[in-house]
């Protein structure tokens, strides 16, 4: 019992990085020429729209960022949060990337470095390598 206690110490100690993707799916024939960004002026993590638009276009995916109320001739749109703190430098704590057709979400992904990731040497790579695999992933199903 002892040990199975120390075991859960320790790897709550080490802070990992989680992600949980629910992928956007389409119907056959249906494909993503474009997506809008609806730029969000809370999110101060550095470079953060730019990883996200330059992903997208990575996959032939057209971006237009937009404030305010979407524009109509958006079919599809992204919506983002991201929050980080101070360890030594900057370090990204959560992500959140949605995918829309209208108003219906139709695609998620999260990335979430527990316990503040503690012990993870990981926290401190680059924002790209953390939301370039998000992107990939939500995106995945429709390449």
């Amino acid at each position: 019992m002892k040990k199975i206690f120390l075991i859960l110490v320790v790897s709550s100690l080490a802070g990992c990085a989680t992600t949980n993707i629910a992928p956007v799916k389409l119907t056959a024939g249906e494909s993503i020429r474009k997506i809008c960004v609806k730029h969000n002026p809370k999110v101060i993590v550095q470079n953060l729209e730019e990883i996200i638009t330059s992903r997208l276009e990575y996959h032939n995916i057209a971006t237009h960022v937009y404030s305010g109320e979407k524009p109509e001739q958006c079919e599809y749109s992204l919506r983002y949060v991201a929050y980080q703190k101070w360890d030594f430098s900057m370090v990204l704590t959560s992500a959140q990337l949605s995918i829309y057709k209208g108003d219906k979400k139709i695609g998620l992904a999260e990335y979430k470095l527990h316990a503040g990731g503690l012990l993870n040497p990981t926290k401190y790579k680059s924002n790209e390598s953390k939301i370039e695999p998000l992107v990939d992933q939500l995106i995945g199903e429709i390449q």
